[in-house]
């Protein structure tokens, strides 16, 4: 499957927009250790709850563009996958103290995404039905798969309008399980719901998809 990046001219928001002040202490070192000898998240996530803002950065540069990447496959518009990234990194930064486990930043993170996706999928619902939403679906299943030939890419169409039109939650924990690959166990950490919720929410999108893809028996993994 093709994966996102970010469009030709399109940048995610930098640093700045954090507004991290006032000015604290760095550790000077970390602007010379990189590749195998590089600190870990876990030593980063300690450095900046103490208030390390180059600590802060680090984190932010490994990670931005995943979350983007992952956030523009489950919204399907790059402008409100840009939108999520920076809500994401405040909030992250923001309760950064309150993290139990430093070393699973990265999987900490994706779940504020997935949560903050979900209420971009919320407003826009609210929007739709008064006529508001002005979103540029440029992101789509069918728009990423420029590789494919006009039929694939014409299936591919049908799912989306398929996807349009599911809850939430179901839309949400297909698209984690399917088109991202996480297992039923990753869902629940990355959306709070139980394991059984998980599965039927993926279950109902198959079922209305399933005359568009054929999917495997479902595992427990």
């Amino acid at each position: 499957k093709k994966r996102a990046s970010l469009p030709r001219g399109r940048r995610l928001p930098s640093m700045s927009v954090f507004s991290l002040s006032p000015p604290v202490p760095i550790a000077p070192h970390l602007r010379l250790v990189t590749g195998p000898d590089a600190p870990s998240d876990g030593a980063l996530v300690r450095l900046g709850v103490a208030g390390d803002r180059v600590a802060l950065g680090e984190l932010y540069d490994r990670h931005a563009r995943v979350v983007f990447a992952r956030m523009v496959r489950l919204l399907g518009r790059t402008a409100e996958a840009e939108d999520v990234v920076q809500d994401t990194f405040l909030q992250a930064f923001r309760d950064l103290a309150q993290l139990r486990e430093p070393e699973r930043f990265g999987s900490w993170l994706v779940g504020i995404a997935v949560h903050q996706a979900h209420r971009r999928f919320r407003r826009r619902r609210l929007l739709s039905r008064f006529g508001l939403d002005r979103g540029d679906d440029d992101a789509r299943l069918e728009v990423l798969a420029r590789d494919l030939d006009p039929e694939q890419r014409a299936e591919l169409g049908k799912i989306d309008a398929i996807l349009a039109r599911l809850a939430v939650e179901v839309r949400i924990a297909w698209t984690l399980r399917v088109v991202e690959g996480h297992s039923l166990v990753e869902i629940v950490e990355l959306t709070g719901a139980s394991l059984a919720t998980v599965k039927r929410r993926v279950r109902r999108a198959e079922e209305e998809l399933s005359s568009f893809v054929r999917f495997p028996a479902e595992e427990e993994s």
